[in-house]
């Protein structure tokens, strides 16, 4: 019978026989899962069969009481069913005995012999239920960890595998469920956590629905992001990065870019000295503000200027390296500088007795963390103002800045390497700059294609800076610890070299965030200093500055668009509007009439828009804000937001053998989530007559 025949048989049975309802495990027929149909995975050396369902399971815990950390115990969960485009069911119970139980009725119930089971964040609900499912199925077959306590996928003898959708959606599930708009949205505020509950809990219908509607939202989300992907449920991928991999790996085959990647592919001893050049995006404050509220009456508006898609506008508008790097003798650092256009360079930049130039004393450049050797420096919030002596490794536009920052009384450029530079291979810019045509098009229509079409343009930059080989970390199943397990990396390297689906060299991602950088400090250069402006703050792809020379600004938007063109791309029109790539603009919610910052990722602003105070504090939530009472000038050193306001939270992880509680609760591995606060802490203010007083001899490399 044919396939398309067969699904409307059994949708128009399910019909019938199964109206959905949220269902108490123990009542619900689980021979009817027999109508399920199933898929085989094409083309992977492989005839498994996998069980055309999405599933999402959940559980809700408690703690045992309020005075102290304990043990935690599972008091509802829930599995929603999801198949033939419609939902099935919603089965529910108390304790992870019976889930783990269900679970394994589940997949033998279904005629495939794999079966799919998401949890949004399964790094939590995997410790409450991993001793039940050991008991009931085995323990694990295969597990993939990107790090301790996190796993992206867990598989087991009897074809049940676990799979987190958190790492895939990358939100919260209820944002995801409003960015995808779905039927069931999540029912915020039906359930009390802050209530002691028992696994002989009596629930209400509000509370009911809540443990419903995590499970039921998650298979509506999931099913949206499958068709939105055109994927097969064998065929979803574990994270967020994983849609455009696959799409480029897709274009790379089409276009023999394997070849092209292994011209450019560094050796293994390139790549070690590569992960040192790598740095991150810019975020820094200016010291002279340290601590202190900019208000609007003594400086002017505080502006936020905003790079647009400040990542792929350099993939497409910027030269890479398009050869290997070769070998070349030392040089001077204006060499570098001079040739930077035309050659990619990645070196050793050794500096003695250097420093800030007066012009530059706002915001550093030189990275102390990225140091390999130094002696004597004086740093601002992890960027160096000067010192006797440092190495660092760094690309040609890292040495534009530097060379425009800093003066030194010896410098040498040593373990230079060098490449010819080019634009990217086409099908590699034309991907990208669809994505952002893709984003523009979308906003304000299709929810679920827009969000996807941001997922994919917001992530695309994770694809150049993955490190293409890792130790593997391996679950201890009795004691629940993370083991690493070393690996022979360099032998794993020339594996993923020679691997057909290898079309992406790791240092055009370190040249992306090199261009970027530098056109943070391009961008800083048009602030109107002449009339008291500053450079206040950046943040990767923003600057925050009290006084813009708009026109500079707009110059250099002009640049971005001639930059653009010159690689054969322009705007992306949507109706009468022009969207560029890369372009600065100042949107009214960056807008502040107070300012203030404590260093990197800690600081605060009241809106113009709103009159509100917002903060962006490292490991606070935003809502955090309410903790200032209105009041900027208690966004201070010493200052601690509640998590009991923030609704930040520690882990405390506990390993047991089952057992049951003194009031009756199946207990097992747990987790307790607790309040925790945070201190807010500063940059260390030092003065700058000072800055030389520190003398140190030191051995520096002579010219040879």
């Amino acid at each position: 019978m044919r396939r398309e025949k067969l699904y409307k048989i059994r949708l128009d049975y399910l019909n019938i026989n199964l109206p959905y309802k949220l269902t108490y495990f123990k009542n619900f027929d689980y021979s009817i899962l027999k109508n399920i149909l199933w898929s085989k995975r094409a083309g992977r050396g492989s005839n498994a069969t996998y069980n055309d369902a999405l599933i999402m399971a959940d559980t809700e815990t408690s703690k045992k009481d309020r005075s102290g950390i304990h043990e935690n115990h599972v008091v509802a969960w829930t599995v929603s069913i999801r198949a033939f485009d419609r939902n099935l069911v919603t089965l529910w119970g108390r304790k992870p005995s019976d889930l783990a139980d269900t679970l394994a009725r589940i997949c033998d119930s279904m005629e495939g012999e794999n079966t799919f089971v998401y949890f949004h964040n399964l790094s939590y609900d995997w410790v409450f239920i991993r001793r039940f499912l050991f008991r009931k199925i085995g323990t694990p077959t295969k597990q993939l960890n990107t790090k301790p306590h996190y796993p992206i996928y867990i598989e087991f003898q009897n074809g049940l595998i676990l799979r987190d959708s958190l790492i895939l959606a990358q939100r919260k599930l209820e944002k995801w469920a409003k960015d995808m708009n779905v039927e069931h949205q999540k029912a915020v505020g039906k359930w009390d956590y802050e209530k002691l509950r028992g696994q002989k809990e009596r629930y209400t219908q509000d509370e009911k629905e809540y443990i419903e509607h995590d499970t039921l939202a998650g298979v509506e989300c999931l099913a949206a992001t499958m068709k939105a992907l055109n994927k097969h449920i064998y065929s979803m991928p574990y994270t967020a990065t994983g849609i455009p991999r696959e799409q480029v790996r897709s274009r790379g085959r089409e276009e023999n870019a394997h070849n092209w990647f292994l011209r450019l592919v560094p050796t293994w001893e390139q790549f070690l000295i590569l992960q040192y050049v790598y740095h991150g995006g810019y975020t820094h404050g200016n010291r002279h503000f340290v601590s202190e509220v900019i208000k609007e009456a003594e400086h002017g508006l505080i502006e936020g200027g905003d790079f647009t898609s400040s990542y792929p506008f350099v993939m497409l508008s910027e030269k890479y390296p398009a050869e290997r790097f070769r070998p070349r003798p030392d040089c001077a650092l204006n060499y570098i500088v001079e040739n930077s256009e035309t050659y990619a360079y990645m070196f050793k930049l050794v500096l003695y007795n250097f420093r800030l130039k007066d012009d530059f004393t706002a915001m550093p450049a030189l990275q102390f963390s990225k140091c390999v050797k130094s002696a004597n420096l004086i740093t601002d919030n992890g960027r160096v103002l000067c010192g006797k002596y440092a190495e660092i490794y760094l690309t040609e536009q890292d040495a534009c800045i530097i060379a425009e920052q800093y003066t030194f009384e010896k410098h040498l450029c040593r373990e230079v390497q060098v490449a010819v530079k080019d634009y990217l291979p086409r099908w590699i810019t034309d991907y990208v700059f669809e994505l952002f045509r893709d984003k523009q098009f979308l906003k304000g229509g299709d929810p679920v294609l827009y969000a996807i079409a941001k997922a994919k343009l917001n992530s695309i930059y994770g694809l150049f800076v993955q490190k293409p080989v890792r130790d593997t970390i391996n679950e201890d199943y009795e004691t629940g610890d993370y083991i690493p397990e070393y690996k022979d990396l360099e032998a794993e390297y020339e594996k993923y070299v020679k691997r057909v689906g290898s079309v992406l060299p790791y240092q055009i991602g370190v040249w992306v965030t090199a261009y970027a950088m530098r056109n943070l400090f391009t961008l800083g250069k048009c602030i109107d200093y002449e009339h008291g402006g500053y450079w206040l703050y950046s943040d990767t792809d923003s600057i925050y500055s009290n006084k813009w020379d708009k026109e500079k600004v707009s110059e250099y938007n002009e640049r971005c668009k001639e930059k653009l063109r010159a690689n054969g791309y322009g705007p992306v029109q949507v109706g009468t509007k022009e969207y560029w790539l890369g372009v600065v603009s100042f949107d009214v919610e960056n807008v502040y009439t107070e300012f203030k910052y404590c260093g990197a990722k800690r600081y605060c602003g009241r809106s113009k828009e709103d009159g509100q105070l917002h903060i962006t504090v490292a490991g606070v939530p935003k809502k955090g804000a309410v903790c200032l009472q209105d009041d900027i000038n208690n966004f201070a050193e010493g200052f601690i937001f509640s998590g009991s306001q923030t609704g930040k939270q520690q882990h405390t992880y506990f390993y047991n053998d089952i057992y049951i509680d003194e009031n009756g609760n199946e207990t097992g591995d747990s987790i307790d989530l607790s309040p925790c606060d945070y201190m807010l802490d500063s940059v260390y203010d030092i003065e700058w007559e000072k800055i030389f007083e520190e003398e140190i001899e030191v051995q520096v490399y002579e010219e040879e």
